[in-house]
C-alpha cells in the first residue's frame, strides 16, 4: 500500500512537467529562402509625356556557413514617344563564411545598357571579404577580389571591345535607425588598366504596412573611359513600392 502511494505521489508530482512537455511548441526550421521584389512606375501626360518603370528582384538562400544570392533589376524611360533609358543588370554570388565574421565569395555579373555605348558587359571576381560590424540594427560588409571584365562596345568604328582584369573593392552598410525605416548604402569600384567602374547606391526603405514598404533610391555609376559622345556619369532616382519575404 505504501508503495502504490509512493508511486501515486510521484506521478502527481512530475505531472506539471509531462504536461508542459506535450505542450511545448515545435523548434522552428531555420528560414532558408528571404528577398524583395520593387516595382516603380511613373507616368506623365499633359505638356510633358514621359514613362518611367522599373523592377528589381534579390533573393537570399542563407544555409549556414553557405550564402547564395541572385538579383536583376531593369530600368525603362520613354520621353515624348522617344526612348530615353534601357537597363538590365543581373548578378550572382557564393560565399562561404569560414569563421563568424570572414568569408571567401565568388561572383558573375551581367549587364546591358542601351545608351551606354556599350552593347554588354560582364565580369567574374572572386575574393574575402570582412563583416566590420554585425548587430541587429547595424550590418556592415567591406570585400576585395579579383576578377576578369569583358565590355563590348555598340559602335567598333568609334571604339573597342574591351577584356581586362580588375580589381574590385566593395561596402555594404545596412542601418535600421527604427522599428520601420531602414538605409542601405552601397559602394564598389572594378579596377583595370584600360577602365574603371565605380557605382554608388544609397536607398531608404520605409515600412508601410506588413511585408510592404516605400522605397527611394539615388544610384550613381560612373565609368572613367566611355565611347565618344558618351557621359561618365549615370544618376538615377528611383522611388517604388518593396515587398519583402
Amino acid at each position: 500500500m505504501n508503495n502504490n502511494l509512493k508511486l501515486i505521489a510521484v506521478a502527481i508530482a512530475m505531472s506539471p512537467a509531462l504536461a508542459f512537455a506535450e505542450e511545448a511548441p515545435a523548434e522552428e526550421e531555420p528560414k532558408l529562402w528571404s528577398g524583395d521584389v520593387d516595382l516603380g512606375y511613373v507616368n506623365l501626360s499633359g505638356n510633358t509625356n514621359e514613362t518611367t518603370t522599373s523592377g528589381q528582384i534579390h533573393v537570399v538562400r542563407e544555409n549556414a556557413p553557405w550564402k547564395f544570392v541572385a538579383h536583376f533589376e531593369t530600368i525603362y524611360s520613354e520621353a515624348e514617344d522617344v526612348k530615353t533609358a534601357e537597363k538590365y543588370d543581373a548578378y550572382t554570388r557564393l560565399e562561404y563564411n569560414y569563421s563568424d565574421n570572414k568569408y571567401v565569395f565568388g561572383r558573375l555579373s551581367y549587364s546591358i545598357d542601351k545608351f551606354s555605348g556599350f552593347d554588354d558587359q560582364y565580369t567574374a571576381t572572386a575574393g574575402l571579404g570582412w563583416n566590420l560590424y554585425k548587430e541587429e540594427t547595424l550590418d556592415w560588409d567591406v570585400e576585395a577580389g579579383l576578377g576578369y571584365r569583358v565590355a563590348n562596345v555598340e559602335d567598333p568604328l568609334i571604339a573597342e571591345d574591351e577584356e581586362e582584369s580588375i580589381f574590385r573593392l566593395s561596402t555594404l552598410l545596412k542601418w535600421k535607425f527604427s522599428e520601420t525605416a531602414e538605409f542601405v548604402q552601397l559602394l564598389s569600384t572594378e579596377m583595370g588598366a584600360d577602365n574603371t567602374i565605380s557605382v554608388s547606391e544609397s536607398a531608404i526603405k520605409v515600412q508601410v504596412i506588413g511585408a510592404v514598404s516605400f522605397k527611394l533610391a539615388y544610384l550613381v555609376k560612373y565609368t572613367e573611359e566611355v565611347p565618344v559622345g558618351i557621359e561618365h556619369s549615370d544618376k538615377t532616382t528611383l522611388a517604388s513600392i518593396n515587398y519583402s519575404f
